[in-house]
């Protein structure tokens, strides 16, 4: 990648020998232009929210992409995270509230607060605006904390293409969380339940049925219902991660049959789980040979039709974690 200064991609180590070849009053100047190249990456966000001509002319500076981009959505307001990395992690924060925010901002801060009133955008302009100025593909983390009183759900969810990790937090809504699942979830990475947003197993399993990537439920409270067995066997996960306790031994142990008789979701790779009861679920005499896999033990169980899996087991402050992996 081409930057205005191409040193600035340089390990720190490497740059020794380049400062001992250069006259003192060279480093200064380098010095200048590495700072004043940073204050300008900070104008030129802040600036190019407040008027389109600004933000044309603020594409001068995009040729630096930023690094991550964290996204949250709360009640009442939006907030945005970009992080840039130059030798260390220069992180830039802005805020675009429903209600009206402080005039008076020092230009010098990395934090902005702003609105409709002195913006002049839309939520959804003005998360768009920003990933557009920061030169942003893809979107990080992205947070749903609240039910927000703004225009980002149909509209700004709409225009992400990659989302790495999204995460529902307890204090999102239901209705605006299944509203982002459906919008997001296919361009999704990552998904982290800390809620489950459906009141009907019906629900919750039309969405396990997905073609998600990565499903952590990460939580044992349900509205109107216990996770069970037959949750598990609809998921269409890649993997997934269900801790907490949901299965006992004995469902999980009916789970792995199932898998054996080809009963279970052909695409799933990895299942995480987890349980307090000690009982032994597995009697299995062929021990897993970790030459080309890094397992600390496990045993192999084969369908009929030869494919291969191997389950492992840990122990963790009287909690037992389960891993299984379906071999390609």
């Amino acid at each position: 990648m081409t930057t205005p200064f191409p040193l600035f991609h340089l390990p720190r180590l490497a740059l020794i020998p380049v400062f001992q070849q250069m006259e003192s009053v060279d480093v200064y100047v380098f010095l200048f232009l590495f700072f004043l190249f940073l204050i300008l990456n900070y104008y030129r966000i802040a600036v190019s929210l407040l008027s389109k001509k600004a933000n044309n002319v603020s594409k001068i500076f995009r040729k630096l992409s930023s690094c991550s981009v964290h996204l949250t959505v709360e009640s009442d307001h939006v907030y945005i995270c970009v992080e840039f990395g130059i030798w260390r992690k220069k992180v830039l924060k802005y805020y675009f509230n429903t209600e009206s925010a402080p005039q008076s901002v020092n230009s010098m801060t990395r934090k902005r607060r702003f609105t409709h009133k002195n913006s002049g955008l839309s939520a959804f302009k003005w998360v768009e605006r920003v990933l557009d100025v920061t030169n942003c593909k893809s979107i990080g983390q992205l947070d749903l904390k609240g039910s927000p009183q703004v225009d980002v759900c149909d509209t700004t969810f709409d225009k992400l293409q990659n989302i790495r990790k999204l995460y529902i937090f307890k204090e999102c809504s239901d209705s605006f969380a299944k509203k982002a699942l459906e919008i997001v979830s296919p361009v999704t990475r990552e998904i982290i339940l800390f809620k489950i947003p459906f009141e009907t197993r019906d629900e919750f399993q039309t969405f396990l049925k997905n073609n998600l990537n990565y499903l952590n439920v990460h939580t044992n409270t349900f509205p109107n219902f216990k996770f069970t067995l037959e949750d598990l066997m609809v998921s269409n996960a890649l993997k997934l991660k269900l801790n907490n306790g949901k299965l006992n031994v004995k469902e999980i142990n009916q789970y792995f049959k199932n898998w054996m008789e080809n009963k279970c979701d052909p695409r799933l790779e990895h299942l995480e789980l987890s349980t307090y009861d000690r009982k032994r679920a597995f009697h299995y005499s062929k021990q897993l040979d970790t030459s080309l896999q890094s397992f600390s033990g496990g045993y192999d169980i084969r369908r009929a039709d030869r494919k291969k899996a191997t389950i492992t087991f840990g122990d963790v402050w009287g909690e037992t974690f389960i891993d299984f992996y379906a071999w390609p």
